[in-house]
């Protein structure tokens, strides 16, 4: 299996966009409230240094994932915890976008369908594409992904121009300082941290040496992207109502209406954002099942996709409802795992390797 560093672009781009636009808007219009829009582009900075950093310490282990180089730079016990306490952040991460998209869409689409059905259909799709081909067939697929959701988005945002209200952006930075755009721009920054997994995805790229552009470039455009969002939303909705919309971009493309011709839009822009979460999901299974595999010791790692796939399955049936899950971003990932798995041990990681001096060998770089 192997990707090429245009499908790691695609492949990272579709799935920081899947979900931030989503849901990172409306937190930091709460937060920052006009000047949230300045808010996300900080949390751009601040993912490009995260993003940086995870891909330094892959890049001097270009032929292991973070399951081996963990286990070769702090040992063989210290190692296996470090990577299985990643694995069970993906498992929780996996679970949880499962179920936002299960409500999102018996909420828009099938209002009497069981959220468990949703939910089991977009499992079968994420095993299926990991059985046929596993990471280069989601890079594939995220080939076609990406591009279209990158166009719709645009599309989307020409065509809303005319609910534009400039004045909602004013005043800038008064009425809100350094501090509430420093916190409202945490959401966005943590959601751009899924960067962490190309730790578990370097050793398929077929040239590891240049993968840091393409993964800056992904962490780039959907931050831009966000920046746009939520100055859309500011000028359309307002602060008081953009900041209790919990899908306000959906929202945003709902109140396109062009002559009673074009409108709409939102089943169009909805097709488009299921592959780009069944991307991002697959990826997460791919990891899940191969990170596992490698913990376990077990060679085949397709035969755990089945188990971690009912593993996350399961999960995902457990939150009551929407917002539940949203405060799991709220409790949960800002204040532990991003500063913890997405900053703090990267940057140990890389740190104990600088100082190990252990540089990536011949034999990674040939297979790199």
């Amino acid at each position: 299996m192997r990707i090429t560093p245009w499908q790691l672009f695609c492949m990272f781009t579709t799935l920081e966009i899947s979900m931030s636009i989503w849901l990172t808007v409306s937190p930091s219009i709460e937060i920052a409230r006009q000047d949230a829009w300045i808010s996300l582009a900080v949390a751009g900075v601040i993912g490009l240094f995260v993003t940086l950093i995870l891909t330094r310490v892959s890049q001097r282990h270009a032929s292991l994932t973070l399951v081996e180089f963990a286990q070769k730079l702090l040992g063989k016990w210290i190692g296996k915890l470090i990577a299985g306490l990643y694995i069970a952040v993906w498992f929780s991460v996996s679970a949880d976008i499962l179920r936002i998209f299960s409500l999102f869409i018996k909420q828009f689409l099938f209002h009497d369908t069981p959220v468990w059905v949703i939910a089991m259909l977009m499992v079968a799709a994420m095993v299926y594409i990991n059985f046929a081909g596993g990471i280069e067939a989601i890079a594939r697929f995220s080939e076609l992904a990406g591009p279209s959701l990158l166009l719709g988005i645009m599309i989307t945002f020409a065509l809303n121009i005319s609910n534009l209200h400039p004045d909602l952006l004013l005043p800038i930075y008064a009425d809100s300082g350094a501090i509430p755009i420093l916190k409202g721009s945490l959401v966005n920054a943590s959601f751009l941290g899924e960067s962490m997994m190309i730790m578990m995805l370097t050793p398929f790229i077929a040239n590891s040496r240049k993968m840091l552009k393409p993964a800056l470039l992904a962490i780039c455009i959907p931050s831009m992207i966000a920046v746009v969002t939520a100055i859309m939303v500011i000028m359309t909705f307002g602060t008081n109502i953009g900041s209790t919309l919990i899908f306000p971009y959906f929202s945003m493309v709902r109140f396109i209406n062009y002559l009673e011709f074009i409108q709409n839009m939102d089943v169009w822009i909805m097709c488009i954002w299921i592959f780009s979460v069944f991307v991002k999901l697959s990826i997460y299974l791919f990891i899940n099942s191969y990170g596992t595999a490698q913990l376990l010791g077990v060679k085949n790692w397709r035969i755990m996709i089945g188990f971690v796939a009912a593993v996350i399955f399961a999960i995902s049936l457990v939150p009551a409802n929407v917002i539940g899950i949203l405060d799991f971003a709220k409790f949960v990932w800002i204040i532990y795992i991003f500063p913890i798995f997405i900053v703090g041990l990267p940057i140990i990681l890389l740190l104990v390797s600088l100082i190990r001096g252990q540089s990536p060998p011949a034999r990674e770089q040939q297979n790199s």
